[in-house]
C-alpha cells in the first residue's frame, strides 16, 4: 500500500491520479462486498440448518457440490444434493448447531466448522466451504463426521 501511494504522490497528471483513485476505490469496495456476500451466505445456511429449513439451505449450494457423509461421499448436481441432504437432515433432524471456528483457508475460500446435534442423539461435525462464483458466495463443500 505505502508503495502505491508513493507512486501516487509522484504522478504528475491529474488524469493518471484520477484513474489511480477510480481504480483503488473500485478495489475496496470489490473486496468489501465479496466479504459481506460470504458472511451473509455463512449466516444464512447456519439459520437454515438449525431451523431444519433444507429448501433454504440447499438454495446456497453450488452447482456441482461436494457432500461427505458418514457412509457416502460424492460429488453431486445441486439438484442430486438437494435430495441427498433432504434425506439425511430428515433422518438426522437438527436439535442444536453451535459454532466452533469461522475464517479463510489457504486458497481464500471461507470455511466454517460446527457441531450438530440432531433430535435422535447423533452428534456431528460439520465442516462447511465457501466459494465465490460470480461475485457471489455459494457452498462448495459440506462435511458431516460422526462425533
Amino acid at each position: 500500500m505505502v508503495i502505491f501511494l508513493i507512486k501516487y504522490l509522484k504522478m504528475k497528471s491529474s488524469l493518471y491520479r484520477n484513474l489511480f483513485i477510480l481504480l483503488l476505490t473500485f478495489s475496496v469496495s470489490s473486496t468489501m462486498a465479496q466479504f459481506s456476500s460470504v458472511n451473509k451466505t455463512k449466516e444464512f445456511c447456519i439459520k437454515s440448518l438449525k431451523a431444519n429449513n433444507i429448501d433454504d439451505f440447499v438454495s446456497t449450494f453450488s452447482n456441482p457440490i461436494e457432500i461427505s457423509l458418514p457412509d457416502q461421499e460424492n460429488s453431486y448436481s445441486k439438484v442430486q444434493a438437494g435430495m441427498v441432504i433432504r434425506k439425511f437432515l430428515n433422518n438426522n433432524k437438527v436439535d442444536s448447531f453451535t459454532l466452533k471456528q469461522s475464517g479463510k483457508s489457504t486458497g481464500g475460500s471461507e470455511f466454517i466448522i460446527g457441531n450438530m446435534k440432531s433430535v435422535n442423539g447423533k452428534e456431528y461435525q460439520i465442516y462447511f466451504l465457501f466459494t465465490m462464483i460470480d461475485n457471489k458466495a455459494f457452498l462448495h463443500l459440506i462435511e458431516f463426521e460422526l462425533l
